[in-house]
């Protein structure tokens, strides 16, 4: 094949891969849109049996979340709040994930709770009870942004990651998609050794 041919494939070649990402970029849903569908693909019932079954190693996680209202903020605001309960045989996780619009992506914001006790077990009220003080929650929050691609919406923190109370820092990756949440968290200690990195294979048992 000569010089001109190679020239002309790679041009081809280019501007196909230019056109086929245009598409995709001109296929997202709305960013609004994009809020309301990656909160409600991320409440319900979720567990990682199936992972479990493959590899007994792995501890069984369970997940539990829901649609929560903030009190003291603008309920028409365009932030999607839900409650999280994450628990195994060797931890409990009570989280608030509020989801909303930053530029061209999702930003998602999780904080802890000052008072757990106050909050466990809010999915099971009704809709209309499964309210949050803004007073209960840490003003400290660990940020991630999440990109829309074909049926699911992906994002990390790496590399500055969240640091916990203990000063270790932990790097999250994860992948939410309609039924199942793939999750990964790197936790490194106060020196920057890696100490624990399972990823977690969420899938939906049911819906709140």
């Amino acid at each position: 094949m000569n010089l001109l041919k190679v020239s002309i494939l790679t041009l081809f070649i280019t501007t196909f891969s230019f056109v086929q990402q245009s598409r995709a970029d001109t296929s997202a849903p709305p960013i609004k849109k994009q809020v309301q569908e990656v909160a409600q693909w991320f409440t319900g019932f979720f567990n990682n049996a199936q992972q479990v079954a493959n590899s007994p190693s792995v501890p069984l996680i369970t997940i539990s979340s829901c649609n929560v209202q903030l009190d003291g903020t603008n309920p028409l605001a365009e932030t999607q709040n839900v409650y999280l309960e994450q628990e195994s045989s060797g931890f409990e996780r009570l989280r608030l994930y509020s989801f909303n619009q930053r530029n061209s992506a999702v930003n998602l914001s999780i904080s802890s709770f000052l008072n757990e006790n106050t909050v466990r077990g809010l999915c099971n009220h009704f809709q209309s009870r499964r309210q949050l003080s803004i007073n209960n929650v840490e003003t400290n929050t660990c940020n991630l942004q999440l990109f829309w691609e074909q049926n699911s919406y992906i994002g990390n923190n790496a590399p500055n990651g969240c640091i916990t109370n203990n000063g270790f820092k932990v790097v999250s990756d994860i992948t939410i998609e309609q039924s199942s949440i793939d999750s990964l968290d790197k936790i490194f200690d106060k020196k920057g050794n890696l100490v624990v990195a399972t990823p977690i294979e969420f899938r939906r048992v049911n819906s709140v």
